[in-house]
């Protein structure tokens, strides 16, 4: 009865009490029955005395319920399911979601095996509509699916390991065998790469800050520590409770508070003239929204304006409920403090390169003679009021006033028999300037000019510098822009600047100034170098910075050819990545005495203060006595708390999701009244007490559906279950849905070959369409692809920037990331096949499989030799799709399209150089070489089309 209610009469007769209608409630008994002067809207037990039955059946416009222009009138159905709740006494029920799961009754034979109860309930669903569950899948077609959905890869993708466990079922498909198998696949750091895609989204994780700027932002590491917590199992709950809550957890480690930036995924607008406050409104907000919208599958932004229309959650309420966040630290400032510096998570791999690399450096660098002295300045100052700093390891750190322009002067004694050919000038990232090289908002700096000028006797002369380089410099501003002698004030593309495409401002810089005449002491007793920060932009001066001189000539030239102190730059990079911290945005409370006060905002409006709230959950979800902490911790173990009746639903409902296709409750995101009701009730339940009863254990979830014989079946769909169940609701047969973006991909670069297992760390940049994203205000970035294997990793680990996601994402329905986004809608669309059929990454990929298809059976392919070709095609599509036998039609169209191409590309070797990617001197090739180029590229079209099949591209 209550989805009539919901779908017809609640948005105007429900818990919102300022926008209730006629003061009559109908989503409570006694609102309902509420006396209204001698009638009542439902009279238990007497549908002709029940004021709403006259309503919905009268045929006066000015009565009718619900309004015409509202909505249309109840079908007979629901007017007969109406009238016999009212005769039937009018029992109003708690909605399903809002009880606490109770384990149902299970036949004892299938107690003790939990994948069994999970096809008993199935089986029962579908007796009543007179199917049955298909025949099992075909063992390989079940080891692909297996594979994808547990890991994202396909069966040819794993190590010795898992083809070991493959092979054995293939040899023996036992349930054992079938077992042991799945065990593998969830203990690979590819089961956990694919699964923390879910969360991703969950989080609205991205590489960049949002709204018009969309600058870059450090937070990668918190996908790393996701992975990780996958890898080793960490509980649903343990790692929920450390996203919500690590910072406030007793003793609170690093991994714990680092869990915290899940929360610090909002949007920030750093754009000059916005109010922090306001945004830092909006992003508390979210938190509230993603915190409910995650764990317990509540639309609970709903209730901002206004109570809630359908579900027990109240205006007040909805802020008291955000006072849990409003004591957070952050305040939506450009440097996003607070920050936590974090050590990469890299694996032992890069370890052990990293101490091997570090031994042989320093055994080199200890051998050689000093080529660089670090001089310690007698004077420093700042010409518009900065305020400079000598530390102690003889850099220059600028303080206070940070001027629109400025001039810094650094003045050195020079010591006796001193020669000075060249200067070094080193730029070094500070926490003071949270952590980058500059003082400006995003911490760059533009280094306008700098000259020298030397002294002896009080008076002074201008040296002059001939050369310069760098070890990097922005596009346009080479530190050689920065040495002549007059420099136009405010000019464009003039001056040393070091925005890096990946790293942005937060390396470590060198610059070599060459001088035109040596400075010598015999001439000179002291000199000053000044260092000019006068471009288009204000506030972009050095943050901190270290001179270093050297008698060493043609010093600038030598650098830019590695001969100058090559070991020692190559040592400090090296060593920066082993004490490489990346400071990472957390969740940080603010102290007892500076707490914030929450107000109700009326209408939502952050500048409107209705009363003062504070922490508190709301009644409907909270057991009578029951208490909790007033903070966001209190709030996480409120929600897995065992009286939280949505929690466990939530979850086990998002994994049946990933593995079926859809959910047991299909509208993920929304448990409420206005969800759609689960298609099994009593497995959903029997789900969400068993991942309870096993501590939360996520592999043991999966692992319990995955050997159900419903997850195994045939997708074969007879013409009867087509007619009944035609969308699977009832899982009739195995579930066949399209892969996923990230999955489509790397499936692509598995099969070629080329896809790279290296885990962790910053996020790489593979081809894409885009090579110029331009934003408002901060210049936009350049896409400089990735090169060697961060080419070819995982697209877990590509850069999101959230103004403009790889356009393959953006195309296979990838969230934008901008909200929680709790299941992705599959869309089809002509776009999808120009992508898979014309994008870079896919045609490397069909070159990588063509190359195995050609040296199949180590033999090159024979246009004269038929059956050669024909292995050869054979192989790829059993490689592709992960079969024993193809179709004889299949592999001769292909050897059709294998011979047009190659009749084709012989009177266009270039064409076939370019698409083959091999770059040739076609006047130098022989015959037998233009052969090859030709023949690869032929069969790279033929592996372009194998890879567009619908078998692979589909689950």
């Amino acid at each position: 009865m209550r989805p009539i209610l919901s779908r017809h009469c609640i948005a105007c007769h429900g818990p919102d009490e300022d926008d209730r209608q006629a003061g009559l409630r109908l989503d409570t008994f006694d609102g309902a029955t509420e006396d209204f002067g001698g009638y009542a809207a439902v009279a238990p037990g007497d549908p002709e005395a029940s004021e709403i039955m006259v309503r919905i059946l009268t045929d006066d416009e000015d009565m009718r319920m619900p309004p015409s222009d509202h909505a249309g009138r109840l079908s007979d159905a629901e007017v007969e399911t109406l009238r016999r709740w009212i005769e039937q006494g009018a029992d109003y029920q708690t909605h399903w979601s809002f009880s606490v799961p109770r384990m149902p009754e299970i036949p004892d034979e299938v107690r003790n095996e939990p994948h069994r109860a999970v096809d008993y309930f199935i089986d029962k669903k579908l007796e009543k509509v007179g199917l049955h569950r298909d025949d099992p899948a075909d063992r390989r077609s079940l080891v692909r699916r297996l594979s994808l959905d547990l890991t994202g890869l396909p069966p040819v993708a794993h190590s010795e390991l898992v083809g070991s466990a493959i092979d054995d079922y293939l040899a023996a498909p036992t349930s054992d065998n079938y077992t042991r198998l799945v065990d593998e696949l969830l203990r690979t750091p590819a089961y956990a790469e694919h699964w923390a895609a879910m969360w991703l989204d969950l989080a609205r994780y991205a590489d960049t800050v949002g709204y018009s700027g969309d600058e870059h932002r450090d937070i990668w590491p918190w996908r790393d520590w996701l992975i990780a917590s996958l890898m080793e199992n960490k509980s649903y709950k343990e790692m929920s409770i450390e996203m919500i809550a690590g910072d406030l957890l007793p003793n609170a480690t690093t991994d714990q508070k680092l869990a915290t930036a899940f929360h610090r995924n909002t949007l920030s607008n750093n754009e000059g003239g916005t109010n922090d406050e306001e945004f830092r409104t909006v992003a508390i907000k979210d938190r509230l929204s993603t915190t409910l919208n995650s764990w317990m599958g509540i639309t609970i932004r709903c209730a901002e304006c206004h109570s809630h229309k359908y579900d027990p959650i109240s205006h007040v309420e909805y802020y008291q409920l955000l006072d849990y966040f409003n004591q957070s630290e952050d305040a939506d400032r450009r440097n996003e403090s607070p920050k936590l510096p974090v050590p990469p998570r890299r694996d032992l791999e890069i370890a052990e390169e990293l101490e091997t690399k570090l031994v042989q450096l320093r055994e080199a660098v200890s051998s050689q003679l000093e080529v660089w002295t670090q001089q310690r300045p007698v004077e420093v100052k700042g010409q518009s009021g900065s305020t400079l700093e000598l530390l102690d390891d003889n850099s220059v750190l600028a303080k206070g006033k940070n001027p629109s322009y400025e001039i810094y002067e650094v003045t050195f004694e020079l010591e006796p028999e001193q020669t000075v050919n060249a200067i070094r000038l080193e730029v070094i990232p500070h926490l003071q300037h949270d952590g980058k090289v500059g003082r400006s908002g995003d911490g760059g700096f533009i280094l306008s000019q700098i000259w020298i000028e030397a002294e002896r006797d009080g008076e002074k002369k201008k040296v002059s510098l001939k050369d310069a380089e760098a070890d990097f410099a922005q596009p346009n501003h080479h530190p050689r822009t920065a040495i002549k002698e007059d420099v136009e004030s405010g000019a464009h593309q003039q001056g040393w600047a070091v925005r890096h495409p990946v790293t942005g401002y937060t390396d470590h810089h060198e610059a070599i100034f060459e001088l035109g005449e040596p400075l010598r002491s015999e001439e000179a007793s002291r000199y000053t170098i000044y260092l000019r920060h006068d471009s288009p932009w204000v506030r972009l001066n050095m943050g901190c910075f270290r001179i270093s001189t050297t008698d060493q000539e043609n010093a600038a030239e030598r650098y830019r050819k590695d001969e100058l102190d090559a070991d020692r730059i190559e040592l400090r990079k090296w060593e920066a990545m082993a004490a490489e911290r990346v400071r990472v945005p957390v969740m940080q409370e603010k102290p007892e005495k500076k707490r914030r006060e929450t107000h109700v905002m009326l209408g939502g409006n952050y500048l409107s203060h209705g009363e003062k709230v504070s922490a508190k959950l709301p009644e409907a979800f909270v057991p009578e006595g029951a208490e909790f902490r007033g903070d966001r911790l209190g709030l996480a173990n409120w929600i897995f708390d065992e009286s939280n009746p949505l929690t466990a639903r939530v979850a086990v409902n998002r994994y049946w999701a990933r593995l079926i296709g859809a959910g047991l409750v299909e509208t993920e995101e929304d448990f409420g009244t206005q969800g759609t009701p689960p298609s099994h009730p009593q497995l959903l339940d029997f789900l969400a007490v068993s991942l309870q009863e096993k501590q939360w254990d996520v592999r043991e979830l999966i692992k319990m559906i995955v050997r159900s014989e419903s997850y195994q079946q045939s997708q074969v769909a007879s013409a009867k279950a087509l007619e009944i169940d035609p969308r699977n609701r009832l899982l009739s047969r195995g579930p066949r849905v399209r892969l996923q973006a990230e999955v489509v991909r790397d499936q692509a670069l598995a099969i070629g070959g080329l896809l790279s297992g290296k885990m962790f760390g910053p996020p790489v940049y593979p081809p894409s369409p885009i090579k110029r994203v331009v934003n408002a205000f901060t210049g936009g970035m350049t896409w400089q692809e990735s090169t060697g294997e961060d080419r070819y990793r995982r697209a877990i680990y590509t850069y999101l920037k959230r103004s403009a996601p790889h356009p393959l994402f953006e195309t296979f329905d990838m969230s934008s990331r901008d909200v929680c986004s709790m299941r992705r809608l599959r869309t089809n669309t002509p776009l999808q096949s120009f992508m898979t059929l014309n994008d870079v990454t896919f045609i490397e990929a069909a070159r990588g499989l063509a190359d195995q298809m050609l040296s199949y059976r180590e033999q090159p392919v024979d246009v004269a030799t038929g059956p050669k070709l024909a292995a050869s095609i054979e192989y790829g599509l059993q490689r592709a799709l992960f079969v024993d036998e193809v179709s004889a039609g299949q592999v001769e169209v292909l050897s059709d399209l294998f011979y047009q191409c190659q009749e084709r590309y012989r009177t266009r070797v270039k064409e076939a150089a370019k698409f083959s990617g091999q770059a040739v001197d076609l006047k130098t090739i022989t015959d037998d070489e233009k052969s090859r180029l030709v023949d690869r590229a032929s069969m790279t079209v033929v592996a372009n089309v194998i890879l567009n099949l619908d078998g692979v591209l589909n689950n």
